[in-house]
């Protein structure tokens, strides 16, 4: 828990949390310092009087769990200097506004065992992919699991709109936060000031250390790389920078089922973080994050090549997955076999749509209106 430090002394928590990860890893070198300046201010909201006791801890173990990621990753990319030479070639990449299908896209295509994917447990203690029947002895693993039960158990609508498991395949974000720099934060919590920060950075660097762990981790492991992460649809350029034969597909929704619910989602966890929310600050930050992304990639995609890309529409992948699935694997040249194609639909009936339940919002409740969404999302 954070130390008693009355008035709120940055420099001395900073430090602290410093000093937490280092006790629980056991490990000192935290990388290149250009991190500290983020996360200083990251560390600065720990003195915030909206968040509630619950709040701050969630808040303190986000941070301290970032660093021990940090010093594990610098630790083990030392181990491993072999990671350097390792290729990445043609990664499949998952990617579009929140809500509009990566999540159950990506955990269907992840059944497909020629892919290879970002481990929940392995986003936060990066390390070469041990054999399966390892993990439940490892302890990045065993803490991964206990987070997430504690997690769902103070937000257990969470598992409606957002299921994670620690042996399953998550997003690149849990990755990128390990450098303060990304979406992840001021999402979740309310950073006007760091969030300005943050949307004027050019993550290419962040992106290429992305790149470094993932060829740690798949250090001992040649099947091609599954990827996803909503937010390099605002990242595009960075993406293919750090990754330029990406195969990238690109899902959408329509804004006034998609935004609505991403607000939803954010809202249950600042509901149980702060004391009394103002969600109607929520919904104009996203409108216009992902309205400025949208912009953006589209672009960007007129001057680069279209097979790079594929368009998933969320009413065909609701409709009927397996023919998305098809579509998939006939535009970027992969080979869908009979028994994967059977697993799939296993996969699907076990796992159907609503499975821990519906998930509501009302529009209204994020200080947003149709015009404003429509506004954002139809400039580009």
């Amino acid at each position: 828990m954070q130390a008693d430090l009355t008035p709120f002394d940055l420099e001395a928590t900073v430090e602290q949390l410093h000093r937490e990860a280092m006790a629980h890893t056991g490990l000192s070198n935290f990388g290149p310092r250009d991190y500290r300046e983020p996360f200083a201010m990251l560390a600065a909201h720990l003195a915030s009087p909206e968040l509630s006791d619950v709040g701050r801890a969630m808040y303190h173990g986000d941070l301290v769990t970032a660093l021990c990621g940090r010093l594990i990753r610098e630790d083990e990319w030392k181990k491993h200097p072999e990671y350097k030479q390792r290729s990445i070639p043609a990664p499949l990449v998952i990617c579009g506004v929140p809500r509009t299908g990566t999540t159950a896209l990506h955990k269907l295509l992840s059944v497909d065992p020629q892919f290879q994917g970002l481990d929940n447990w392995l986003t936060s203690w990066p390390k070469p992919r041990p054999p399966r029947a390892d993990w439940n002895d490892e302890q990045g693993y065993q803490e991964a699991r206990a987070r997430l039960d504690k997690f769902f158990e103070l937000i257990p609508e969470m598992r409606i709109s957002h299921e994670m498991v620690a042996d399953e395949v998550d997003e690149c974000l849990e990755v990128l936060r390990l450098d303060f720099v990304a979406n992840r934060s001021p999402s979740s919590y309310d950073l006007p000031e760091y969030d300005a920060w943050y949307q004027a950075q050019d993550e290419r660097g962040v992106y290429r250390r992305l790149a470094d762990t993932i060829r740690l981790i798949g250090l001992n492991d040649d099947r091609t790389w599954l990827l996803k992460n909503p937010g390099h649809f605002a990242q595009i350029e960075a993406l293919l920078d750090a990754f330029p034969d990406a195969r990238v597909i690109i899902t959408h929704r329509d804004p006034m089922k998609s935004l609505p619910s991403l607000c939803s989602v954010l809202a249950g966890v600042r509901r149980m973080t702060y004391a009394d929310p103002d969600l109607t600050r929520l919904g104009p930050r996203e409108v216009a994050y992902w309205g400025k992304a949208k912009q953006k990639t589209e672009a960007f995609r007129k001057q680069h090549s279209s097979d790079q890309f594929l368009d998933v529409d969320h009413r065909d992948l609701h409709r009927d997955p397996m023919d998305v699935v098809r579509r998939i694997y006939d535009h970027f040249g992969l080979e869908l076999t009979d028994e994967t194609a059977r697993a799939m639909e296993d996969w699907l009936a076990a796992n159907p749509a609503g499975k821990h339940g519906e998930h509501r919002y009302e529009l209204a409740d994020y200080g947003i209106t149709e015009k404003d969404i429509r506004d954002a999302m139809d400039k580009a």
